[in-house]
Formats: C-alpha cells, sequence, structure tokens
C-alpha cells in the first residue's frame, strides 16, 4: 500500500513570507526535514500561494481603477466641480486607466 503523504500548508506560508529563490527553497525545505521526493509537490504549492495572492491583489487593483474611472466619468459629464474639470476628465481617468491595467498585469502575468 501506497504512503499518502499531505502537504504542511504552515510550512508553505513560512517559506513563502522569507521570499526565497527555489533553490533556497528546497535548501529550506531539507533542513525541515522534508523526503527529496516530496520537495517538488511542495514547491509547487508555494507557487501556487503565490499565484493566487498576486490574483486577489489584481482584482482588487482593477475594482479601484474601475471605481476611479466611473467616478471621473459622472464628475466629468455632470461638471460637478468646474475648477477642477480638468484634473478630474485628463487626470484622474488616466489614474482610472494605469490602475486597471496594473490589476490586469497582475491577473494574467
Amino acid at each position: 500500500m501506497p504512503e499518502t503523504f499531505s502537504i504542511d500548508n504552515n510550512i508553505c506560508t513560512e517559506l513563502l513570507l522569507l521570499k526565497l529563490s527555489n533553490t533556497d527553497m528546497e535548501a529550506a525545505l531539507l533542513k525541515k526535514g522534508i523526503l527529496a521526493e516530496h520537495i517538488a509537490a511542495y514547491l509547487n504549492e508555494i507557487k501556487r500561494m503565490r499565484n493566487a495572492k498576486r490574483r486577489s491583489i489584481g482584482f482588487v487593483c482593477m475594482a479601484a481603477g474601475a471605481f476611479l474611472g466611473f467616478l471621473s466619468c459622472v464628475l466629468s459629464i455632470t461638471h460637478a466641480i468646474p475648477g477642477m474639470f480638468d484634473f478630474i476628465f485628463y487626470g484622474l481617468t488616466s489614474l482610472a486607466v494605469c490602475v486597471v491595467v496594473l490589476g490586469l498585469y497582475y491577473v494574467f502575468e
């Protein structure tokens, strides 16, 4: 009967917070007593956790950029603050587009 093994998420989060390279992570896993045949599974789990964190940051950036874009659109159309029309129309809209693009970079990279 084959031996079952499960990945310890505490070890993965600990190594993820240290922001080590893959070779340093392998060395740290070996020091913790993880078997050599299980290291690849741990590295895949750490990579999955890192990508999930980046993806959530990307969705937050896209939501913030969409809100800024909507706000700048409404303020530009209603001309609510006439003294700041140029800033709202050009500056806030450009900022919103940049934040959305940054979010897209985090999601799709």
